[in-house]
Order: structure tokens, then C-alpha cells, then sequence
């Protein structure tokens, strides 16, 4: 197998006007400054038949319709990845964090500047392919994240891939998947940051010499830094919202994954199997829905046909059905012995570990909902890492028969639990993991197949 990894700039001009309106918390926020540098950090791999790009942005989130366009202008390869740590420290990518609830917050001309230094990267990453072998490793770490929302339930593993030259056996890079939302700083931050992971990053370059790639695993729920347990190397607990926490707690993550390699398992990345699938979800946000109407969001939408897999007529001012859809992708993809799971949002645990309540939890508004599909019963021991925020941002992902929304609410709340609210809709749950599990079976069934 051959391989290739870099990175390029994607940090925004804060000086001036238009304002730089950071993404995440609330409206208004605008940039004063940069504290450290944004990346798109992407690798090449390819089997010798295919190659695929896996690009991880410093940013809140990317839509479908810009990873299609990065796409098309890179026909030289087979499949490309495009995933978003989900930095809320970062300038708004997706519209929703401008300087009024009614304002666009995002700069067509920089998200145009970061397609552009994608399909650049991407492009120089395929002159420098070189023979690569890989070791995968995992570790276990529920110190490091909270859950905020009831039911609490983590899906605690970090995972690494590292990959190492096949001439001189020197360590050549390194693709990790986190646990937590990279919101360490907090809501009164005004500096341009990558935010913990781009402390992670850093150390693990600094321990193995190498590049590193982060991407964010299933950290919907919410799955956040925690309050407590972050201490720097003299012992003093480090506060959350700060800097000096941020640069601790990425650094805490690096250890854990440098622990976690001292027992890494060789593993074989070839052949490739590429299996996607382009879907409709239903946008029953009303929040979303005005959003839309405002040119806040600009996305093209379609008629719900209540079908994933087919859709209706595009969406204009003339043509308004009463359900829309928009459309994005699921993916898995087989790299030998190592599968990569696509998931176009923040995905609750509950639906990688299978915790989801049973019976539902009283008051929940779909208490009946069948039980969707769960990774841990696709996979069992193979070993996999988890893409979230790829290809696409479509918010949160949970179980139907979490779905809180209507009083009397759940666990004796007066009011909503955090999630709904910045979710498409109630079923977008079920026709994700539906189609990754039917997709799973796809993957497995072409394994070893010309």
C-alpha cells in the first residue's frame, strides 16, 4: 500500500471588515484575533487500484454539497473524504452563527478559498506516495469526556492509525479519532483557534516525528471536555474555558493514544472497497426550515418522498412542498483488515454502544420507535474508526425513542434536554443507521471479491 499525508493553512484574514463570525454558542461572536493557525491536514492511500482522500478541516462543520464540488475537481481519485473536527472556535462554515439570527454568518469567498486548498492538497498528496505498512490501536479513556445530556453514555475509545516507511521503518503519519466536541475554550472566546486537537496534534508530532490527522468520532449527546480531572504536570487543576486547559487536555489525549501504540497490532489496508450511498433526510427543523427561507442556510432541497433513497422535485419560491428533504451521504469504506465508518453528523453513543433505553424512558415522545441498528453489533472485533462530521454536517443523530421534544418531558424536566434543537428531525436517526447497517452487510459481502 502506498501512502501520502500534509497539510495547508485554511486560517482566516481577521483584520478588516467583513467580521469573521465564529461558529457555535450564539450569535455575534466575531473574531479579534488568531491564537494559532486553522488546517485542512488530509492523506492519500492508495491499494494500487484506488485511491482515497481523507481531508480533516479545523472547522465547525462542511457541508455535502461543497464536499461534491471538491470532488469534481478531483477526478484522479477514487473517493474523496472530506471530515470537520467540529471546532467552535473557528469561523462559521455552515451560515447559522452570524451576527444576528437572521443574518448568514458564513463567507462564500472563504469557504471558495477552502475547496480550493483541499483540491491543492489533495493534489500534491498524490506526487508523494510512498510503500507504507500500518498498526492500529485503541484505547479506553471515559475520564476524558462528559456527557451532558441524560441518558449519560459514552463511547469512550480513542483510536490511532499509524503508518510507518517500508524503507527505512521511520514513523510517517498518523490518523487519530477523538472522543469530545472541541469546545475546551468556551463561549467567551474571541481568538481563532484548532482548540484541544490542535494540541493533540502537536504532541503527538512532537513524540513520533510525524504528521497527524484528527478526526471526531460519535460526539453527539452531548460528549464534551470534562469539568474535572485535567491537571498540568505540577498537579493544579486547570480551569475549562482556557487556554492553558485546552493545551493540557489535548496533551492528555496524546498520551493516552501514545500509551495505547505501545501495544498496536500490525494491520493489513488492502485491497479497498468503496461503499457509499447518497440519501434524503427530512428537514422537519423548524428552526431549520427558517432558516433556509432567510438565505441564512443556502442548500438546495427537494420534496420528502418518505423515501431515503429517492427524492422529488427540487425546492424554489414557487415550489414549496409540505416536507423537505436534503440530500447526503453514508459510507463505508474497507481498507483491508480496517473498516471506516461515514457518519454526515454528530452521532449519539447510544448508537455505537447500543444503550439505547428499553423500555423508553417515560414521557419520550416516540416511547415505540423501533430500536435502530447499533455499531457495535455490525462490527463485533473487527477494528474500525468512527469519521464523524463527514462529508457533511447534518447535526445531531440520536435514537428515536430519545426524542424529547413535546411536555411533559423526561427524566422529570420542566424543560427540553439539548439536542433536538439543532437536529433535522426525529427520523433522521433511523434512516442513517439503517443505511449504514445495510451498507455494513455490502462491505462485508464484496470482502475478498475481485
Amino acid at each position: 500500500m502506498q501512502f501520502s499525508i500534509g497539510h495547508a493553512d485554511i486560517t482566516p484574514e481577521v483584520e478588516g471588515r467583513p467580521a469573521v463570525w465564529m461558529a457555535g454558542y450564539y450569535h455575534g461572536r466575531a473574531a479579534t484575533g488568531v491564537h494559532d493557525p486553522l488546517y485542512a491536514r488530509g492523506m492519500l492511500l492508495s491499494d494500487g487500484k484506488q485511491k482515497i482522500a481523507l481531508v480533516s478541516l479545523d472547522v465547525v462543520g462542511w457541508s455535502y454539497p461543497s464536499t461534491v464540488k471538491i470532488r469534481e475537481q478531483l477526478p484522479e481519485i477514487d473517493y474523496v473524504i472530506i471530515c470537520s473536527t467540529h471546532n467552535h472556535e473557528g469561523p462559521d462554515t455552515i451560515g447559522i452563527w452570524g451576527e444576528s439570527p437572521i443574518k448568514r454568518g458564513s463567507n462564500d469567498r472563504y469557504n471558495a478559498r477552502i475547496e480550493s486548498t483541499v483540491v491543492g492538497l489533495v493534489q500534491q498528496l498524490n506526487t508523494q506516495l510512498q510503500p507504507v505498512t500500518a498498526e492500529f490501536a485503541k484505547i479506553d479513556r471515559p475520564d476524558l469526556i462528559q456527557d451532558n445530556r441524560l441518558p449519560e453514555v459514552l463511547d469512550p475509545t480513542l483510536r490511532v492509525l499509524r503508518f510507518r516507511s517500508t524503507i527505512d521503518q521511520s514513523y510517517v503519519g498518523l490518523l487519530v479519532q477523538g472522543t469530545s466536541h472541541p469546545e475546551s475554550l468556551g463561549p467567551k472566546n474571541t481568538l481563532i483557534t484548532a482548540d484541544f486537537p490542535g494540541y493533540t496534534i502537536q504532541r503527538l508530532e512532537e513524540h513520533f516525528d510525524c504528521p497527524t490527522v484528527y478526526v471526531s468520532g460519535a460526539i453527539g449527546g452531548l460528549l464534551a471536555p470534562p469539568e474535572e480531572g485535567v491537571f498540568n504536570r505540577q498537579g493544579v487543576a486547570e480551569e475549562l474555558g482556557t487556554f492553558s486547559y485546552a493545551e493540557t487536555y489535548g496533551q492528555m489525549i496524546a498520551d493516552a493514544l501514545a500509551t495505547a501504540l505501545k501495544s498496536s497490532q500490525p494491520v493489513e489496508l488492502a485491497p479497498f472497497d468503496i461503499v457509499r450511498q447518497e440519501i434524503a433526510i427530512p428537514i422537519d427543523n423548524p428552526l431549520y426550515r427558517l432558516a433556509r427561507s432567510l438565505n441564512v442556510i443556502r442548500r438546495v432541497s427537494y420534496e420528502w418522498t418518505g423515501r431515503p433513497e429517492s427524492w422529488g422535485q427540487q425546492v424554489t419560491r414557487e415550489y414549496r412542498p409540505e416536507r423537505a428533504a436534503a440530500i447526503t451521504e453514508v459510507a463505508v469504506i474497507r481498507l483491508g483488515e480496517l473498516y471506516l465508518l461515514s457518519i454526515p453528523g454528530e452521532l449519539y453513543p447510544e448508537l455505537v454502544t447500543g444503550q439505547i433505553p428499553n423500555p423508553a424512558e417515560e414521557h419520550a415522545d416516540f416511547p415505540d420507535a423501533p430500536i435502530e441498528p447499533h455499531i457495535a453489533a455490525m462490527v463485533h472485533d473487527k477494528p474500525y474508526m468512527l469519521l464523524g462530521l463527514s462529508n457533511d454536517e447534518i447535526g445531531y443523530i440520536l435514537p428515536k425513542r430519545q426524542w424529547d421534544r413535546d411536555p411533559p418531558y423526561a427524566y422529570g424536566r420542566g424543560l427540553p434536554q439539548y439536542g433536538e434543537i439543532n437536529s433535522c428531525s426525529p427520523d433522521v436517526g433511523p434512516i442513517i443507521m439503517a443505511t449504514l447497517a445495510r451498507l455494513w452487510k455490502q462491505a462485508e459481502a464484496a470482502q475478498g471479491k475481485p
